[in-house]
């Protein structure tokens, strides 16, 4: 189970299980994580509604295994923000963490916004990567620098500030998930949404807006499992379809009966997809 049991009283008291935030210096920038366990080093990156503790079942239920560890990228949980929404700017953050804490070929695994970050490291020269799981996620939206904030964020954004943190968590966490839902793992969606920071989602909205890697995935060359969620109501199925296109190389999942937080809406066979592709016997020098 990756929820301990008893059961929490609480989201709180379930957050009180991990261990304390720490925060290094990459790059002049504060960059804040959480890390529990000891192992094989397994990198979760979290989506734009999310954090460190997004990955709050995971650092619970395989930190008896691996070292488990949950960043807050740029401009989420007690990170630095970067200057402009470039790509580029948030893997030079990464890079530096991955190096910073010493990791040595780290597994990674990238979640919506996460994957994306995750697929464009892992495509880059001499990257740090052993393999690669990219969640619920896309190759970006590809547009011109010049174009302006889409509507959907400039409503966000005005929702954010007008409903105040805690209301807008609710809402964005209600319409991530496929219902029904556990109640309780509903309000830790809720209370990990709660804690976006206005500044990082603007910038990292746009990230995504600007980002297209679907020149970058064919340089991918390690082994990688692509996950995808049945009922996903946020990455729909064209994207999940070209992202499948993409990754010819990759094997594919499909996780049944789960919306975008599938981590948190069955944890258990989120995390025995990892480890089984963990587990697998892959040529680790070539995976196309």
């Amino acid at each position: 189970m990756s929820v301990p049991t008893p059961r929490p009283r609480n989201v709180g008291a379930l957050m009180e299980r991990l261990h304390e935030r720490q925060t290094i210096n990459v790059n002049g920038l504060a960059i804040s994580y959480r890390s529990m366990g000891e192992g094989m080093p397994i990198l979760f990156l979290h989506g734009l509604l999310g954090s460190a503790d997004s990955w709050v079942l995971q650092l619970l239920g395989l930190s008896n295994r691996y070292r488990v560890i949950s960043w807050d990228a740029p401009g989420y949980g007690q990170s630095d923000g970067v200057k402009e929404p470039d790509i580029d700017l948030f893997i030079e953050q990464l890079q530096g963490f991955i190096s910073e804490l010493g990791l040595e070929a780290p597994v990674l695994v990238g979640h919506s916004m996460g994957g994306v970050l995750a697929a464009r490291l892992a495509a880059a020269p001499r990257q740090p990567v052993s393999r690669l799981v990219l969640s619920c996620t896309h190759p970006g939206y590809g547009a011109p620098i010049d174009t302006p904030p889409t509507q959907k964020l400039q409503d966000r954004m005005v929702a954010l500030k007008e409903q105040g943190p805690v209301a807008y968590g609710r809402e964005r966490a209600g319409n991530m998930v496929a219902h029904p839902i556990d109640p309780f793992l509903l309000e830790v969606a809720a209370h990990v949404a709660a804690g976006t920071r206005p500044d990082g989602l603007f910038t990292a909205t746009r990230m995504l807006q600007f980002a297209d890697l679907r020149p970058h995935y064919q340089h991918i060359s390690i082994p990688t499992k692509v996950l995808f969620a049945e009922r996903d109501p946020v990455v729909l199925p064209a994207l999940s379809a070209e992202l499948k296109e993409l990754t010819p190389f990759a094997s594919h999942e499909i996780l049944p009966n789960v919306g975008h937080a599938p981590y948190l809406e069955d944890a258990d066979s989120y995390e025995r997809a990892i480890t089984t592709f963990l587990n697998e016997e892959t040529d680790l020098t070539e995976a196309h």
